[in-house]
């Protein structure tokens, strides 16, 4: 499986398209293209005009190697054009972008007209996200179920109590890995509620590395069910194999796993799942161990796990160094990317998962050798403590599965831009983290807007930022990741000029305040367009 996969870069990057964002035309184009770093899944890919309309009569859309192309059949009249879309990168992450250009005129301001109907990804992304955590969680302590039972001896009622945990948390993760192509598919399209019964939805997550995630996943589960039903004498092999397939179903898609050099990530990621897995599989039967059996079994079955963990935990460690250096590149990207902030979170919790570790082996451990009855009670209030750490854990790892890694932010390129705006000037005072943005956008009306942002702290004075940006997405139009950088107009105010809003309806804006090196705050705030 590792010798056929191929190298990709986590989340796709536009490299260049024709036309150009911005781009004036002498004669309307026959011919759409965008380049990409890598292959992707198209998802759409529109030329509208000012009312938000598909316009030109596209052919299909074709693929060739990280090339899309799309034919236009009908001339575009001289005017002002949007281009977006949205595709599917290696790793399942739906991307896309919005800009402008012009046929036989400068670009320029768009009247006044109807948006077009759809829905946004946002609902769907949190579905996504939902599901994933389920995933994550149920699949890593199946497999490390399985994983225990095979490499452990307790007593039989702690092995029953892990067995019989891992049986449902299987079953469970069954359910979401095919869930994840449904829900997949869902954000990638945009649709409504309905959209999830439509085949549309599952057709287009199957189109992507989810499907041939599921289809090792959930024989895995199904292997694993069987295996720790019969229990790990009468069935060593479906166990080893089930844990072995199930973190295999998670090498073929994800940030991490599809990254480049492919062999060496997809290897660093097995690695850190199984120990995690391992060291998850085992905080149920040894809570049932210290809480059932003497406090001397207790003790011998904790000294020969902590032999164990001992090295578990070095790889785990080890394989995690190699995952952040490919991922974040430099260790200034952990505090100044939203993708370092959450990876610098999941190991801050790592860390702490650690000191509970320690404090078992070297504290605990020993006075349970010593058949301290104190000791029992002690070991199952850090293992509480653990699975809340490891669910965290977890959490802030899907975390890292929404947003660009910085080495694909890297790679080159935004991928696009494009803008919003309002009426005779547009105003609104938003609030995050005890800091208030104050948001003035004029003329607030279809075409090229100005924003005009001033941060202030919790005593209302205004602060100066490092930088700032912002995202910015039209979900009725299907429009989204459309991102602008902003420019100092003063010690504390930031200027953007967004030029492509040439379609009326309620924008939704992320901007992020980088107040300095260390902090970063995120203000949301729809923005009427008209």
């Amino acid at each position: 499986m590792l010798a056929a996969s191929r190298p990709a870069a986590a989340h796709a990057v536009l490299l260049g398209s024709t036309p150009k964002a911005g781009e004036q035309l002498g004669t309307p184009p026959k011919d759409l293209t965008l380049n990409f770093n890598e292959n992707v899944g198209p998802i759409f890919f529109k030329v509208l005009d000012k009312a938000g309309k598909e316009v030109g009569k596209p052919g299909e859309i074709q693929l060739d190697g990280n090339n899309l192309h799309m034919t236009l059949s009908e001339d575009l009249p001289n005017g002002t054009y949007v281009l977006t879309y949205r595709v599917v990168s290696a790793d399942t992450h739906p991307v896309g972008a919005t800009f402008l250009f012009a046929v036989g005129e400068p670009v320029a301001a768009a009247a006044n007209v109807k948006a077009g109907e759809g829905a946004g990804a946002s609902g769907w992304t949190a579905a996504v996200a939902i599901n994933r955590l389920a995933l994550y969680v149920f699949m890593t302590l199946a497999a490390g179920a399985a994983l225990f039972a095979v490499g452990m001896t307790v007593p039989p009622a702690a092995h029953q109590a892990g067995a019989r945990l891992g049986f449902f948390a299987a079953a469970i993760a069954a359910i979401a890995y095919v869930m994840s192509i449904g829900l997949g598919g869902a954000e990638m399209v945009m649709g409504g509620p309905s959209v999830l019964l439509s085949g549309q939805s599952w057709r287009q997550g199957s189109g992507t590395t989810l499907m041939p995630s599921a289809l090792i996943g959930v024989p895995a589960m199904l292997l694993l069910m069987f295996g720790l039903r019969a229990g790990a004498n009468n069935s060593t092999p479906a166990l080893l194999l089930g844990a072995v397939l199930g973190i295999a179903s998670f090498l073929v898609t994800g940030h991490a796993a599809t990254a480049a050099p492919v062999w060496l990530m997809a290897t660093m990621v097995g690695i850190h799942l199984a120990c995690a897995a391992f060291w998850l599989g085992a905080l149920r039967p040894l809570y049932v161990t210290s809480h059932d059996a003497p406090v001397a079994e207790a003790g011998l079955a904790m000294t020969r796990f902590s032999s164990r963990a001992v090295l578990s935990v070095a790889a785990l460690f080890a394989s995690g160094l190699v995952i952040t250096w490919v991922q974040v590149e430099s260790p200034k990207a952990m505090i100044e990317t939203a993708y370092g902030v959450r990876l610098t979170a999941k190991l801050a919790l790592f860390f702490g998962l650690l000191a509970l570790a320690a404090y078992n082996k070297l504290v605990l451990t020993p006075a349970l050798d010593r058949a301290n009855p104190a000791a029992a009670s002690g070991l199952r209030k850090t293992i509480t403590i653990e699975y809340l750490t490891y669910i965290l854990i977890l959490a802030a790892a899907v975390s890292l599965t929404l947003t660009s890694p910085p080495r694909a932010i890297n790679a080159g390129g935004t991928g696009g831009v494009a803008g919003m705006a309002q009426d005779q000037g547009f105003k609104t005072t938003v609030k995050a983290d005890g800091y208030s943005a104050d948001v003035d956008v004029t003329p607030g009306k279809t075409g090229e807007n100005m924003f005009m942002i001033t941060v202030r702290d919790n005593s209302g004075a205004a602060i100066k930022l490092e930088s700032m940006d912002m995202m910015l997405a039209l979900p009725t139009a299907g429009i989204a990741d459309v991102e602008k950088t902003g420019q100092a107009a003063g010690p504390e105010m930031w200027h953007f000029m967004v030029g492509e809003t040439i379609i009326p309806g309620e924008w939704e804006v992320k901007a992020r305040a980088f107040v300095n090196a260390f902090d970063k705050v995120d203000f949301e705030f729809k923005v009427p367009i008209k």
